[in-house]
């Protein structure tokens, strides 16, 4: 069942960009918040989507991508609180690159999310990203015990790749998840 996503069905389409100013980990942060409109055409109906990436000015911070509005679908509730955020590449190869964790939502709502390290974990349209995922300490350097973890891999600004990358770790699972049940 889960195979029947395609991450380019996904149509990003940019509304604008605005000097916004947020906060992250309760800290406050300034920058670009870019907004787009985006239509998930794996569904027919209930399909629109607006989101915001927002770019700090600070290259040192996360760029965060988080939907604004979303379907009134039970299965997708509360996905408007939760994001995806990319840290700057380290490793060689990688600079000028971010990178965020392979983190799958958990339909259980037992936890916030789920950092996957192993490759059979992952649902099967997760390897149509598959080009642009590597193990954490391929792309950046790390202290703790996530350097074993998948990352997903990008430029900072292919926005549409983030938010399509929010799809496949956040939506599709919450929706195939209340499908299945």
């Amino acid at each position: 069942m889960g195979s029947r996503y395609h991450v380019e069905d996904v149509v990003v389409t940019p509304l604008g960009q605005r000097p916004a100013s947020w906060t992250f980990a309760r800290r406050p942060v300034s920058g670009i918040e870019h907004s787009y409109s985006v239509i998930d055409n794996n569904f027919r109906n209930r399909n629109q989507w607006e989101f915001v990436v927002r770019v700090p000015r600070d290259k040192g911070q996360r760029i965060e991508v988080r939907p604004v509005k979303l379907p009134n679908i039970t299965a997708i509730a509360g996905l408007d609180r939760r994001s995806l955020t990319f840290n700057r590449a380290t490793r060689a190869n990688y600079r000028g690159s971010v990178y965020c964790p392979v983190a799958l939502a958990d339909p259980t709502g037992e936890k916030s999310r789920t950092i996957v390290s192993d490759k059979a974990a992952l649902p099967a349209w997760l390897g149509q990203l598959h080009g642009s995922m590597r193990k954490k300490a391929t792309v950046a350097t790390t202290k703790g015990t996530d350097a074993e973890s998948y990352v997903l891999f990008c430029s900072p600004s292919d926005h549409a790749f983030m938010i399509r990358a929010f799809f496949a770790c956040k939506v599709w699972v919450m929706r195939d998840a209340r499908a299945a049940a």
